[in-house]
């Protein structure tokens, strides 16, 4: 059987120029086609043979959006391959992307697909930068081992009898974070904090925050990735009230992820956190494990877990740990905006309040606005 290009593709027009009328392909053919013919063949017209995106003007109006560059080593990393499989068999559209992206499940197989993206994927060295399999969910406590680009709200609102007083303590974190380079993340951390009990109600900016942290290792094909990373805050709260602990704090730490198949990602740190001035308080051991459990097939849906957090005072016998079920949900198509709350449960060690509940919105910026992927 035969088909005439415009004749097949009309279902993608006006993606297409006119020139194209003369081409024919069979069947046959396009079963032998590697992703790389395939791509010159079908996708180039859209995303340059180059893969910059750089087309004609004639063809780039008709978009809804501009084609990526598939020559940005950020863009072409960040994603995993089975959201690129999702976005060429049914379009994209299924990731709350271009409207203009058709679906190609029809003609290719699912082999083909996957070869088209190595091809896409050969546009930047990939071994430079950790690949977007490795972007697991968020945790709580846990720090995440991807280097990543987002913005978070974190909410803590903690309940407990301190000093013969019922305390609430809400604080509300405002975090971003950044990446450069190959491999590297920096993020910036400045804590809100309202202490309220029969005696006072007092509101104040906590102890302001640094960081960065290195990929040094990353395995996609095994879904695993170490990091390394480095924090310290400056002591810009209130000590006298509560806001601050009056002394630089450094902690670096080592973080880690493993994916367990397609349905299981497990994610665990370790940090210490220091006091420069000694005075002021003991080293702290902070360790956890978090396990969030896969079950939407896109990007967008419900994904329930549980984090495990220890605390050990280096200087003493103290030593606590926490159970935090967690539900994380993924508002958008792409997966880019988020809620996430959970609850943290004393385990050991006594029990250092009567209840606290984390949560976070997460804004993955470059992957879309906040009203975008719908």
């Amino acid at each position: 059987m035969k088909i005439v290009i415009p004749l097949l593709l009309l279902l993608f027009s006006p993606l297409f120029p006119q020139d194209t009328t003369e081409q024919v392909i069979d069947f046959e053919t396009i079963k032998t086609m590697n992703g790389r013919q395939i791509y010159e063949t079908f996708c180039a017209k859209c995303h340059g043979i180059d893969g910059k995106g750089n087309i004609p003007e004639e063809i780039k109006q008709n978009w809804d959006v501009p084609p990526p560059d598939f020559t940005d080593e950020y863009f072409n990393t960040r994603e995993p391959r089975k959201d690129w499989y999702a976005v060429i068999k049914y379009g994209g559209p299924v990731r709350g992307l271009s409207q203009t992206m058709p679906a190609f499940g029809d003609v290719f197989t699912d082999e083909q697909i996957y070869d088209v993206i190595e091809h896409i994927k050969s546009f930047v060295d990939q071994k430079k930068y950790p690949q977007g399999e490795l972007n697991f969910i968020r945790a709580h406590y846990v720090t995440k081992a991807y280097v990543e680009q987002e913005a978070l709200l974190i909410p803590t609102y903690t309940y407990k009898f301190e000093n013969g007083h019922n305390v609430s303590d809400t604080k509300v974190l405002l975090y971003y974070a950044n990446r450069f380079a190959t491999r590297f993340q920096y993020e910036v951390k400045l804590p809100v904090q309202n202490l309220k009990s029969s005696v006072q109600n007092t509101t104040g900016i906590g102890d302001f925050e640094l960081g960065l942290k290195y990929a040094f290792y990353d395995n996609y094909k095994n879904l695993s990735i170490l990091t390394a990373g480095f924090e310290f805050s400056l002591p810009t709260g209130n000590e006298a009230k509560g806001f601050g602990k009056g002394t630089v704090v450094l902690t670096p730490y080592i973080t880690g992820a493993k994916g367990i198949g397609e349905k299981i990602e497990l994610q665990g740190s370790v940090k210490i956190e220091a006091p420069v001035n000694k005075s002021k308080g003991n080293p702290e051991l902070i360790y956890g494990i978090s396990s969030t459990l896969i079950l939407p097939e896109g990007k967008r849906g419900i994904f329930p877990g549980i984090e495990l957090l220890g605390m050990k005072n280096l200087g003493s016998s103290e030593h606590m740990i926490s159970l935090v079920p967690k539900i994380y949900i993924a508002l958008t198509k792409r997966g880019h905006l988020a809620i996430s709350i959970g609850r943290e449960i004393p385990i050991y060690g006594g029990t250092p309040f009567k209840y606290r509940y984390v949560g976070f919105i997460l804004w993955d910026y470059v992957d879309g606005g906040i009203f975008s992927g719908w």
